[in-house]
């Protein structure tokens, strides 16, 4: 993807002007809003604009939200804080040349650094979509967000209703669904399964290592540097808790849909193998 700024390209397919980025950069040192919000705020350019012109430059489809309905197990991958400081919003999970892929909508797909943490948190590939800021912020307080509680009234008298055209601009919000029984049912099953090879991993140890002290090629070791660096050997309740943490760490991911029967079978072999 390019690295160049969403000023230069504008300014590069004449959606704006140099005068106008050039007063939208100053705004920017006294708001610290993205440029493209600031541009959108002097009426330079519209969401729309802004939103085309990106898709146009970077190759990056546009996405309507208010027309898609959100995958569950996509919005529980990230956490609300994050979408708002990044303005982005988590779309599906999709399956791209048998791998899985994170869709997420942004108002700045530019925005490197969020695209890198996201593939690192979430351990999947991202493909960003393109989508206007008031859409995605939207997106986000519907489905991440409770609306706040209306304060008591000062009197006993009942408030009045609310007029019908304001009760039809109030959008209903979504909080927190279960997932589908069938994803239910597949995260269950891994997590069963990484319970039986942990029971197996400890009666495999147990056999093969009757003294206090680890062998060369233990697993611990290789956890050393995610648990902190360790001796060379160390008594056996340090390895313990090294792989009590390990299979711990497998469970997660499993609860959290990051890991998948076949993926964890496959490498957890391929490790016994070599």
């Amino acid at each position: 993807m390019a690295r160049k700024r969403i000023g230069e390209l504008l300014l590069e397919r004449g959606a704006i002007t140099a005068a106008q980025l050039e007063a939208a950069l100053q705004a920017q040192q006294r708001t610290h809003q993205r440029l493209g919000a600031v541009l959108v705020s002097l009426g330079a350019i519209t969401e729309k604009t802004l939103a085309h012109a990106l898709s146009e430059a970077l190759g990056v489809p546009v996405i309507d939200l208010a027309a898609r309905a959100p995958d569950w197990s996509a919005i529980h991958l990230l956490r609300s804080r994050f979408c708002e400081q990044h303005d982005l919003f988590p779309v599906a999970l999709e399956s791209v040349g048998g791998r899985r892929v994170l869709v997420v909508a942004m108002a700045d797909p530019l925005d490197s650094a969020g695209l890198q943490e996201m593939e690192f948190t979430t351990g999947l590939k991202v493909s960003p979509r393109v989508a206007p800021l008031s859409a995605v912020r939207t997106a986000i307080q519907r489905y991440y967000h409770r609306p706040a509680p209306s304060p008591a009234p000062a009197s006993t008298q009942a408030p009045e209703p609310l007029p019908n055209a304001l009760e039809d601009d109030v959008e209903e919000i979504i909080v927190g669904e279960e997932l589908p029984p069938g994803e239910n049912t597949r995260r269950v099953s891994l997590e069963q399964l990484i319970q039986e090879r942990e029971q197996q991993q400890r009666l495999k140890r147990g056999q093969a290592r009757p003294t206090g002290t680890r062998p060369a090629g233990d697993v611990s070791a290789e956890l050393d540097s995610l648990f902190g660096n360790a001796a060379p050997t160390e008594p056996v309740d340090r390895v313990e808790e090294l792989e009590r943490k390990f299979w711990a760490l497998m469970r997660i991911m499993a609860r959290k849909g990051l890991l998948t029967n076949e993926e964890f079978t496959r490498e957890l072999d391929d490790e016994s193998e070599s």
